[in-house]
């Protein structure tokens, strides 16, 4: 009798293959996040620099209601959306990797697995 199985040939084969070419993909999202967090700094930095107001706190609050800053946080959010889709996925792929090797651990022990 054939045991049950949790991970799927298919499920295995796919982790390791995302895990395997996605390298590229995953660094260059984290280098947009990383790269977006200093656009939107920038953009807020220069929006206060050339504020027309006079106090502080009305400088800040006309440069973060600034369509660029905006436009900046909107790109910022845009980057963390796709770095975190890719940990995301290094989770999920490396999840799935450890219970099958649990789930093979288990059948070579002769012990039912379900």
């Amino acid at each position: 009798m054939q045991p049950t199985r949790l991970i799927s040939d298919e499920w295995i084969e796919e982790a390791l293959n995302y895990l395997a070419t996605a390298s590229d993909k995953t660094a260059a999202a984290r280098a947009n996040r990383v790269r977006a967090e200093f656009n939107r700094k920038q953009v807020r930095a220069r929006l206060i620099l050339s504020s027309p107001e006079s106090s502080v706190a009305m400088r800040d609050a006309w440069a973060e209601s600034h369509r660029d800053y905006i436009a900046a946080c909107d790109e910022e959010v845009a980057a963390i959306e796709a770095d975190e889709w890719h940990r995301s996925q290094r989770n999920k792929c490396d999840a799935i990797i450890e219970a099958w090797r649990t789930e093979q651990a288990s059948h070579r022990a002769g012990s039912k697995f379900q």
